[in-house]
């Protein structure tokens, strides 16, 4: 029998009790409300603290942005390792 290695389920929505310190996620959308869209959806950003039902997330592609969500609003997902290395700013070209 063959056997494969489990790996993280990722695109999927994450409930506010799952949320994590340190983690990346990105905004799916704002709930109940699908057809509006905001700048920061899609966005990337690490999780920095979280005191539900507010988290400050750090945005990968601009680390020197912090945002604060009110998580009772929007509906959030995790995102894969290569979709945050993908969005991080690109330093070699500001050299």
């Amino acid at each position: 029998m063959k056997t494969t290695a489990k790996t993280r389920r990722v695109g999927l929505l994450v409930r506010p009790d799952d949320l994590q310190v340190g983690t990346h996620y990105a905004v799916y959308g704002i709930k109940h409300r699908r057809t509006d869209t905001h700048p920061v959806f899609g966005q990337a950003f690490q999780v920095k603290a979280l005191n539900l039902p507010f988290l400050v997330g750090e945005i990968v592609s601009d680390p020197a942005q912090h945002v604060t969500f009110d998580i009772r609003y929007l509906d959030l997902m995790a995102v894969t390792p290569e979709y945050v290395e993908a969005q991080k700013p690109d330093v070699s070209a500001s050299n």
